[in-house]
């Protein structure tokens, strides 16, 4: 199967189906700002004042019908999945030869341009006037012929798949788009598309169309969602909608159902079980429903959330292995699972149709005749209803007053059914009874007036209502699904509100309410296998729904798939996710079995090389030990010694505080880089209340003992501004500028902390642990960086989130005997940490590069090497240190070497030298801006144009040459060039002032960007992709003539020399003894002047409209907001941030 060709089909089709209804609506005078009107007029249909024949009244009534009930835009998403559907189906009855006639409808069996269809018809029976199809083709109207062939083939398959393919004239009709046969057409590109046909061998290829198909709206909604745009009830299923890869779905059905055959001693070939575990002794079998007579027709399996189907599809598989086991002949078994075994709700129309598609073709292709039969298909979609008639209604039920409120609740219910689909639980009544009334009465419609079609209506939607009900409030022995995932955030207040109503312990996303509503649809003995994030068995929010999963159900075993912030998962998303078995009743003391599939352990169709796979995680563990654990998380690798420590050891909230701090409300407003203001307005010092900006530790990356020191807060007037704001929470006050320990509480590696400078407050995202002992604060800086707290922490804290509430249940063991020992070692460590910190430009202490502490060396070559040795040095050191640190936590922790977690090694090669190279570069322009000081250097600007040749005195390479023989020697300049210039990665014949040209040009504000975390201080003034003018402005220094002044001394002295350029090229032109290589090359380079000099004509408007509006910028706004009133979207005068 070609996944990157279905992907590519669905997402253009959709594209292009879109379009093509939206044109067809258009024909009949509909778009988004027109209705559809309706009139006869001298016997004909006038639409939108267009004449129409009156058989098409049904038609154009449904879709007026439909236009009241849907938006425009809704409508045309709908019907063009409708025909995608259609399409996609009789491609692979076609590719199969299922289809009833036999005959092509998408293509030709022989080679030929169109489809057999239009060769065939006259053999076929099909509601068509076979003369009117005749004269089309006689006229070579082909395409009018074909479009009839097509509808009557899609109104033949009806009557065998009747979810998918409506009654003649339905609205979808009308607007299926026309020129089918066109050679871009969805018909075409699909059957001209080997490797297209190849992938409908699989019944699976649909749930694949159907997950590529929605891949585009549910980026949208996702995009929309960090908006802050709730998701809307027509989106739940585009946003919710996720395909379970074949392997996961083997794996979910083989230890639910097949563990029903193996309670029961059923006969299974075990090659049909690959993913199949088998369960511990002590499952207490006398519980099961063990019965020598077992009649597997009585297996009652249900998909609460089906999609397209393929949890179902597999379960048929296993179902009819068994049948075919025990003696049923081929020929019965697919209708007797359908109709008894297999049970499922939806509700996106488009996953009921082809989950009720795939189901009926897997049973044609057991049965030939399959589909010659009637088939009672136990699937459902679950709609909203709205009756006209609910008095009359309840009259034909005969509902007493004992019933009559439980009936009227079950109507309500089912209003806004499609956004909650099959959360909806209806009580237990007698739904049958119900039912027949309204089937006898069905059988006396011929009876009513024309007045009563509302009534005919209301019944049929009432008869489908109940027998939705009736299943929903049913009790499954299987229960097995992949439900939506949706955050309490995400959802609209409708749902929100349905959540916290009927699903309070477990409303915090859908997938959890979706596991507290397995265990409603299953019985008591039942199995309940169900896929969902794995934030269920950690966060705190799930505490509730998790504690009553461990005392109603028993887990049996699971399959864990964690997401480790880099390589994929099995699902093909970017969050960890678990497949989890469960019995639906609790075993005291039941050895569970867990087993977990890392990114490096699956191939790159997300399928484990082997299973089950073989790591630190896989084990069986009595699931009574995490009880012992606070929070009781699903922490099933935690090692034995560390269940007597949580449960007996002090913890962390019991020697220190954990305090969350302020959330501004609004960080774009009130949070900047140190670096985008002046740094004489930040208050490093307590006593300066006087300054605006105030240190702020906020976040960021992995880092232990020292650093992270990035960012300032606007604490003018003590923060008043902030305080005013309506978003903003400013929690903890008193302790802001105090010390302490910080720590990210979002990352994508492991726990660090670090030390929380005092004149520093703390936002919500770094919060802060004080300590009234100096020496204990110490002590636990040591611990929580150790690798024993990355044992714990993945036990506590084991997603990217590390929560205070979890932090504070850390197991905190003070040994009295070790503490003077630790504290040498933190203290060490950290001094390591801080020096490492203020060579590193973005650290406030920054005054100078590295490099300079060796300059008597004078050679670049040398320094840098001896740079890197003590880099080492310092390094063994460090390690040594924390091997010591470790040592003495493991002994008191009582860990093995086996029990820590080692990070996976990275195959990748760092090149320090060229990261040092480039950070030296950006020294030097700090010097020439004079940011910072250089002894002797006086060659300070403004700004610094980049060119690719020297064409003045200041130029920015000669520059560099003062600059290193100041720095290190006259002598060395040439060497300390080739060095740069070497370690910059110089192109095949490219000489060392070209190299670093080169880099200025083209490379060095990416680098600036990315080092400054997109917020750069240094600007680039760029004319576009010919070069013509690049010159680099310090915003620190920036003045409100600083355009004027790049438009007079850089743009326009620039283009004089580029205009000298090409007369000079001119004059050597003409030279008749040039070879045609030489020619060719001095008009290359005489082209490219003229480029730049047409470039800078144009540039020259846009640098001179902003240079005369003499813009003025303030620091305190930031660089984004600053640089902005510059680029102004890639449309003004500085180069995009990137």
């Amino acid at each position: 199967m070609n996944k990157t060709e279905l992907k590519n089909f669905a997402i253009q089709s959709r594209r292009q189906l879109i379009e093509q209804v939206k044109t067809k609506a258009l024909m009949y005078g509909i778009d988004e700002k027109n209705d559809l009107e309706i009139k006869e007029q001298f016997g004909q249909l006038m639409i939108n004042d267009k004449p129409y024949p009156l058989y098409m009244k049904p038609a154009f009534n449904s879709l007026k019908n439909q236009l009241k009930q849907k938006a425009y835009k809704q409508l045309v998403e709908e019907v063009a999945y409708t025909w995608f559907n259609r399409i996609i189906a009789i491609r692979y009855m076609e590719v199969h030869d299922y289809l009833p006639e036999k005959v092509n409808v998408l293509s030709s069996s022989v080679g030929r341009v169109d489809p057999d269809i239009l060769f065939e018809y006259e053999t076929m029976d099909l509601p068509i006037k076979q003369e009117e199809i005749r004269e089309l083709l006689d006229t070579g109207d082909t395409e009018g012929a074909y479009r009839k062939l097509f509808i009557a083939q899609c109104n033949t398959l009806n009557s065998i798949l009747p979810f998918l393919f409506e009654r003649i004239q339905n609205y979808t009709e009308l607007l299926l788009p026309d020129f089918l046969l066109d050679a871009e057409s969805v018909i075409k590109v699909l059957v001209q598309n080997d490797e297209l046909t190849n992938s409908f061998d699989e019944i699976e290829v649909i749930g694949w169309l159907y997950q590529y198909y929605n891949s585009e709206p549910k980026d949208k909604i996702f995009a929309d969602l960090k908006k802050n745009k709730k998701i809307e009830k027509y989106n739940i299923p585009s946003a919710t909608q996720i395909f379970t890869p074949k392997w996961i779905v083997r794996y979910m059905v083989e230890n639910s159902l097949g563990q029903i055959i193996k309670d029961n001693n059923l006969p299974v070939k075990e090659r049909s079980m690959p993913y199949y575990i088998e369960l511990e002794e002590n499952m207490d079998l006398e519980k099961n429903i063990k019965d020598q007579n077992f009649d597997i027709s009585r297996i009652r399996l249900i998909d609460p959330c089906m999609g397209s189907g393929h949890i179902l599809l597999y379960a048929f598989d296993l179902l009819f292995d068994l049948y075919a086991e025990m003696g049923y002949f081929n020929r019965d078994i697919p209708k007797l699972i359908i109709e008894n075994n297999l049970y499922g709700f939806e509700i996106d129309i488009r996953a009921y149709q082809l989950a009720s598609f795939s189901l009926m073709m897997k049973g044609r292709s057991i049965h030939r005749a399959f589909l010659k039969e009637p088939v009672n298909l136990n699937l459902r979609l679950i709609q909203d209803i709205n009756l006209k008639n609910k008095t009359k209604i309840f009259e034909l039920l005969e509902v007493d007053d004992q019933n009559i409120e439980a009936v009227d609740g079950i109507i309500e219910m089912f209003k806004d059914a499609s956004m909650f689909g099959s959360l909806v639980i209806p009580p237990e009544m007698d739904y049958d009874s119900y039912i027949d009334k309204l089937n006898n009465f069905n059988t006396k419609q011929e009876q009513l007036s024309f007045t009563d079609l509302d009534l005919i209506e209301d019944i049929q939607k009432v008869t489908e209502i109940l027998n939705v009900a009736r299943l929903l409030s049913g009790k499954y022995d299987v229960v097995i699904t992949n439900p939506p995932y949706l955050a309490l955030k995400g959802m609209n207040k409708d749902l929100v509100n349905y959540a916290k109503n009927y699903y309070p312990d477990s409303k915090n996303d859908l997938f959890s309410m979706f596991i507290e509503r397995c265990m409603f649809f299953a019985k008591r003995e039942a199995y309940i296998s169900i896929i969902t994030m794995e934030s269920w068995m950690f966060l705190s929010s799930f505490e509730v729904i998790r504690k009553r999963i461990l005392k109603e159900t028993t887990i049996c075993n699971m399959l864990h798939m964690p997401y480790e912030g880099k390589g994929r998962t099995s699902l093909g998303i970017n969050f960890g996710t678990v497949a989890t078995i469960l019995k639906n009743y609790h075993i005291e003391g039941y050895v569970s079995n867990f087993n977990c599939i890392r990114y490096d352990e699956i191939d790159d169709e997300g399928i484990p090389y082997k299973f089950p796979s073989r790591n630190n995680r896989n084990t069986k563990i009595n699931i009574e030990k995490l009880k012992s654990i606070p929070g009781i998380p699903i922490a099933y690798w935690t090692p034995d010694n560390l269940y007597d420590i949580f449960l007996n050891a002090p913890k962390l909230s019991d020697i220190a505080l954990a305090k969350v701090g302020v959330q501004t409300g609004d960080n774009e407003k009130f949070i900047r880089y140190w670096y985008e203001v002046e740094k004489d307005n930040i208050q490093f010092d307590i006593n300066l209340e006087s300054k605006r900006w105030v240190p702020c530790s906020k976040g960021g990356p992995f880092c232990k003992w020292f650093g992270n020191q990035l960012y300032v807060i606007d604490w003018k007037d003590n923060g008043l501004a902030i305080k005013n704001h309506k978003s903003s929470v400013v929690r903890n006050e008193e302790y802001y500028r105090k010390d302490g320990l910080v720590f990210s509480n979002i990352t994508s590696g492991k726990f660090s902390i670090r030390t929380h400078i005092k004149k520093a407050i703390f936002d919500q995202t770094s919060p802060l642990i004080l300590f009234e002992d100096t020496k204990i604060q110490n002590y636990v800086l040591g611990l929580l960086n150790s690798n024993v707290m990355d044992v714990i922490s993945e036990i506590l804290s084991p997603t990217m989130h590390f929560n205070v509430g979890e932090i504070v249940n850390y197991p905190i063991i003070i040994s009295k005997e070790n503490i003077d020992k630790v504290n040498l070692l933190v203290e060490q460590l950290f001094t390591i940490a801080k020096d490492e910190y203020y060579k590193n430009e973005l650290s406030w202490y920054f005054d100078s590069h590295p490099y300079l502490n060796y300059k008597e060396m004078k050679l670049l070559k040398n320094i840098d090497l001896q740079y890197k040795n003590e880099i080492v040095t310092t390094r063994i050191k460090s390690e040594s240190f924390m091997r010591e640190l470790n040592e003495v936590f493991m002994d008191l922790y009582r860990l093995k070497f086996e029990d820590i977690i080692e990070p996976t090694p990275l195959n990748k090669t760092i090149n320090y030298t060229l990261i040092d190279c480039r950070s030296f570069l950006s020294y030097f322009i700090g010097c020439s801006f004079g940011r910072f000081e250089l002894k002797g250097y006086n060659d300070t600007k403004s700004s610094i144009l980049f060119s690719e040749k020297v064409y003045f005195e200041n130029d920015i390479i000669l520059s560099l040459r003062k600059f290193l023989a100041i720095a290190f020697s006259p002598d060395t300049v040439d060497e300390n060039i080739q060095w740069l210039a070497e370690a910059l990665e110089m192109k095949k014949g490219e000489d060392e002032e070209g190299r670093l040209r080169r880099y200025f040009l083209d490379e060095f504000f990416e680098d600036h960007c990315k080092t400054y975390q997109k917020r750069p201080i240094y600007w680039l003034v760029d004319s576009g992709k010919q070069k013509g003018l690049r010159t680099l402005i310090y915003m620190h220094r920036f003045q409100p003539d600083s355009m004027a002044t790049i438009r007079f001394q850089h743009l326009q002295e620039i283009q004089a020399k580029y205009q000298n350029e090409i007369t000079d090229l001119e004059n050597r032109l003409v030279n008749p003894n040039l070879s045609a290589s030489e020619k060719k090359k001095l008009t290359a380079e005489k082209s490219s002047f003229e480029k730049k000099i047409d470039e800078l004509r144009e540039f020259d408007k846009r640098l001179a409209e902003i240079a005369n509006e003499e813009i003025e910028i303030d620091l305190d706004d930031g660089v984004k907001v600053n640089y902005e009133k510059f680029c102004r979207g890639g449309k003004g005068v500085l180069a995009k941030i990137k």
